[in-house]
């Protein structure tokens, strides 16, 4: 019987190894003097916006920490897997309104992935969408309320504000793989699972330049971005 079973194994057509994947991380650093971080007074000219806050908080377009780490950068893998196909995730990714701000500051989704706004504020808001390839949007929410949003293309980035509060703004890239980041306080970014092959890594900050990077990926790999 145990012959049997042998041979029979041997006629089974053998499963392909898989795939190893790796890890691409790094720092976004300032290329300079640090500037200082400069605070929302617009927020605090608003007095029930300003109930919210005992100081006026930072201003989130620029978020640079001591050591010129770069806050609120979407890194994400430009070229290299066209052809290839990714189902997006069953969750959504959710940016609130808290205090008169978006959080977060910037975001990242797949193409048809949900992104859920919503409004924890007690005041009225209203989410505006200003992409370029995908359909506008624009709607208002009072407190409680959650609005769902796909995008149908890709788009690096896309710009939403609040009409009703001007300063209040979020960003979003929009892409058709699940290889992306937004680099962190201390300006540190990690894209997971990458498979093996060449690729060019781009940036994209609302304040900031930089130049992609060409990398062959067949290891675990840091590389770092200077921006300007």
């Amino acid at each position: 019987m145990s012959k049997l079973m042998v041979a029979l194994a041997l006629l089974l057509p053998m499963a392909p190894p898989q795939e190893r994947t790796f890890k691409v991380g790094g720092t976004l650093k300032f290329d300079g003097e640090v500037p200082k971080g400069k605070p929302n007074k617009a927020v605090m000219a608003d007095a029930a916006c300003a109930a919210h806050h005992p100081e006026a908080p930072p201003k989130d377009d620029l978020v640079i920490d001591a050591s010129g780490g770069v806050r609120w950068a979407f890194v994400y893998i430009k070229k290299g897997l066209e052809g290839k196909k990714f189902d997006p995730p069953a969750e959504a990714v959710v940016i609130d309104q808290v205090g008169c701000t978006y959080a977060p500051h910037m975001a990242g989704v797949m193409v048809g992935q949900k992104v859920t706004f919503r409004n924890s504020d007690p005041m009225a808001h209203n989410v505006h969408g200003l992409p370029f390839t995908n359909k506008e949007f624009n709607f208002s929410q009072i407190k409680g309320v959650a609005t769902d949003v796909k995008f149908g293309a890709q788009e690096v980035p896309v710009k939403v504000k609040c009409d009703i509060h001007p300063w209040m703004g979020t960003w979003i890239g929009v892409v058709d793989h699940p290889f992306f980041a937004v680099t962190d306080a201390a300006g540190k970014f990690e894209i997971k699972n990458l498979p093996p092959g060449n690729y060019v890594i781009g940036v994209w900050h609302e304040k900031l330049q930089t130049a992609d990077q060409n990398i062959p990926v067949q290891e675990n790999l840091q590389t770092n971005f200077m921006l300007k």
